[in-house]
């Protein structure tokens, strides 16, 4: 099963997104976050519709720059608003959860980074309360936020100012991998510890994407592509 992530949108279509799409079997497409530049939500069902057209399942979280009533767009769209939820899906298990802990911008989906910690938090202790460990699932933490002192959350001007939220609910469960967004100039792939990939896909309009090749609920592979490639 391949997973294709992309984010940071940001109201602006890319033609070899759909290009990729045509020509490599895709199963899930994931937007972690920004579909829109502050709106219009008319957008998002736009911008959605057409990747179905693909023959993939859709999956997306709001960004710190998607107003009020995006969660609805998606779920409108026919898409998956993976926003404070749960999903398995094949070998894989996702949590999701959208906007960003706060920025000098004064954004509308800003979030404090306790209550980012706590939500994520309970997320995935439900998840580990309920788990069958005679049948593992590779674990996807979804964020727009990336995780602080990363190469994912790295600005062109050297400072770190991803979450502290993500990254304690990081270290503290250990999910295989979390892919996020929002600092558009720090697509990379890393690791905490021993255990997590983080993996930022960058902006959609410079190409950048992250794909999962998930080969058994214990084996993946984790790379960045470029999309006009």
């Amino acid at each position: 099963m391949k997973i294709l992530v992309i984010s940071d949108v940001h109201g602006e279509y890319n033609e070899n997104l759909y290009n990729y799409l045509d020509n490599n079997d895709i199963e899930l497409l994931l937007i972690t976050g920004d579909i829109t530049n502050f709106g219009p939500l008319d957008f998002v069902g736009e911008f959605i519709n057409k990747i179905f057209e693909y023959d993939c399942d859709v999956m997306a979280i709001p960004g710190n720059c998607d107003p009020e009533g995006i969660c609805n767009a998606i779920t409108e769209s026919g898409a998956f608003c993976l926003h404070n939820e749960i999903v398995s899906y094949g070998d894989v298990v996702l949590f999701g959860y959208g906007g960003s802990n706060p920025t000098p911008f004064d954004t509308p989906g800003e979030i404090d980074d306790s209550k980012i910690r706590d939500d994520v938090f309970e997320l995935i202790s439900s998840y580990n309360a309920i788990h069958n460990e005679e049948s593992p699932k590779i674990r996807i933490l979804v964020t727009h936020a990336p995780p602080i002192n990363t190469d994912a959350d790295l600005t062109s001007g050297g400072d770190h100012v991803g979450s502290h939220g993500v990254s304690s609910a990081i270290q503290e469960f250990k999910p295989e991998i979390n892919v996020c967004g929002h600092i558009h100039e720090a697509k990379s792939i890393c690791q905490i510890g021993d255990t997590t990939k983080v993996a930022n896909p960058g902006m959609l309009k410079d190409n950048g994407a992250i794909l999962i090749d998930v080969i058994d609920n214990l084996n993946f592979d984790v790379s960045i592509i470029s999309l006009d490639g």
